[in-house]
């Protein structure tokens, strides 16, 4: 997907959140910015947000010396989904289509993203969405296609999103004999994105067909070129979250997105509204 203009506004937004969350001195912020402001002037925009964005997160690393702006809240985002983990489990072991309702406790969680807004009510959501129907539905898709799976590709998204994808991994596991399920991450810190060190503790090391890949993001390399040699290796490909619909939206055929519609840019492409649940193959 292409950066659209108000995707410009949205992401030089997040810079100023960012910038506000890990420095109180106005000026400098107002200096930050300004690099932020240069740097989003002379961007190709035939890139994706989710790359322009990682230009934006190393200017701030830079100009603050901070590795991990979002370490803390990314814990407290984790400790807030955990404190749901019994409600969420026990939704599972009662549902009578416990995969489906596991892809919907997931998609839940994807409301923990601070690239669009900073408040959320994780347990209001998990409620919303476990009450309407997903917008775009290719659920019974997904099902056949994991029953017929050997290898599964996990892209990640958020902090605290991903204990409950956790819970989907381990109904997948329940259900089908699955040989291997890569879980892909960010190697370096971005926004509240999960990286190897947010999952520490969570779980996942004692998911034995699981393995953690840390993918490159940073502007001097492609990305998707990086992420792309994994994504061919699958039966499955499961991408979590909006950015990651940006990213392969048009560019890879083969992939399931789960998440909740949060901009209108994307609100447009699917014809949706924003808020709705999203279980669509491309």
């Amino acid at each position: 997907m292409d950066t659209h203009p108000l995707c410009i506004d949205c992401i030089e937004k997040a810079a100023g959140r960012t910038l506000s969350n890990i420095s109180s001195n106005d000026e400098d912020i107002s200096q930050a910015m300004i690099k932020v402001n240069n740097y989003m002037d002379k961007v190709n925009i035939s890139l994706t947000p989710l790359e322009i964005s990682f230009g934006i997160n190393e200017i701030i690393r830079e100009e603050t010396g901070i590795y991990d702006s979002f370490k803390l809240i990314k814990e407290e985002s984790n400790n807030n989904a955990l404190k749901l983990i019994s409600r969420a489990e026990a939704l599972i072991e009662q549902s009578m289509e416990p995969l489906f309702d596991a892809v919907r406790i997931a998609i839940a969680g994807n409301i923990i993203d601070y690239g669009i807004k900073i408040e959320y009510n994780l347990s209001k959501t998990l409620d919303e969405v476990m009450g309407k129907k997903p917008f775009i539905n290719d659920y019974q898709l997904l099902k056949r296609k994991l029953s017929e799976a050997k290898t599964i590709n996990f892209i990640a998204d958020n902090a605290g999103e991903i204990v409950f994808d956790r819970l989907l991994i381990e109904q997948i596991n329940r259900m089908f004999k699955i040989d291997k399920i890569n879980l892909l991450v960010k190697k370096y810190p971005f926004m509240n994105d999960v990286i190897l060190e947010d999952l520490e503790g969570l779980g996942f090391a004692d998911i034995s067909n699981v393995e953690i890949i840390a993918i490159e993001n940073l502007t001097t390399k492609d990305y998707f070129r990086e992420m792309e040699p994994y994504i061919e290796q699958a039966d499955v490909i499961i991408a979590k979250g909006q950015g990651n619909f940006e990213l392969l939206y048009d560019r890879k055929k083969g992939v399931f997105f789960l998440f909740i519609v949060k901009c209108a840019v994307v609100k447009d492409i699917l014809q949706s509204e924003e808020e709705d649940v999203i279980i669509a193959y491309q």
